[in-house]
């Protein structure tokens, strides 16, 4: 069955590269309208010029990525929507920080790791509730990570981040529930993408996917695909759930 996002709106935030990217070409090869949000506009144009010649559906790049503008660019939108909005919050790639013990990274780099990887997730849902609220429902994935069911060593910041964005999602979904909001996390494994295999990482990417049961990286759309399943109707009971993406990963020996 194919999944059809035809008069849906969707707003991913982050997206240029990587998981983003292919989560908003997957939306847009399902139909929906895609407003895209990051911080600095000029890297999306070509992204969206492509695709907008090739999906069902239509890209936009809006930039900034403040409360203000989240909020102008949805109201507009939906404006122009009798469906409800069907919203992804995206954080991929997420931010790891220093690695060290905690003693050693210091109050700045436990600021910037939880300003990305859980105040702008918090932010971001504050407005799409606001808005949600107005047309009668929604649905929002989180990107999370394996990192949120166990520990990357050297770094319980990142950990920390990650472990609390699972419970602001369950405990939102429990909350939003009968505003008919469905709000779930997908948490990826190793997935190829620029950032793992630049150089200087490849190494570890490679020693990696050699542990997972799968014996090999997830591409993109595969992470992809999970997430356009969940903010779908076809899920339209699942609330409240993480889903992981990893092959196996947290299962290896």
């Amino acid at each position: 069955m194919d999944l059809d996002f035809t008069g849906k709106v969707a707003f991913v935030t982050g997206g240029s590269k990587g998981i983003g990217k292919s989560i908003i070409e997957t939306l847009v090869a399902c139909g929906a309208n895609v407003g895209v949000m990051v911080r600095g506009k000029e890297e999306l144009d070509a992204i969206v010029g492509e695709l907008n010649a090739q999906g069902r559906g239509r890209a936009l790049a809006l930039a900034g990525m403040s409360r203000a503008s989240m909020t102008s660019q949805m109201q507009s939108a939906e404006r122009h929507r009798s469906s409800a909005a069907c919203t992804l919050r995206s954080t991929t790639p997420g931010f790891a920080g220093r690695a060290g013990l905690l003693h050693e990274t210091g109050p700045r780099n436990w600021r910037a790791i939880m300003g990305i990887n859980l105040d702008g997730v918090g932010y971001a849902m504050m407005v799409e509730f606001e808005e949600m609220l107005k047309v009668g429902g929604g649905s929002i994935v989180n990107i999370a990570s394996v990192g949120a069911h166990t520990i990357l060593k050297h770094n319980p910041v990142y950990t920390a981040s990650k472990h609390a964005l699972l419970g602001l999602t369950k405990g939102t979904a429990s909350d939003y529930a009968e505003h008919a909001i469905r709000i779930n996390t997908v948490s990826p494994g190793v997935i190829r993408t620029p950032l793992t295999m630049a150089e200087g990482q490849k190494d570890v990417t490679g020693r990696l996917a050699a542990r997972i049961p799968q014996r090999r990286l997830a591409e993109p759309e595969e992470v992809a695909g999970t997430v356009a399943f969940v903010l779908s109707d076809l899920s339209s009971y699942t609330t409240g759930t993480d889903i992981v993406v990893d092959g196996a990963f947290l299962l290896r020996e």
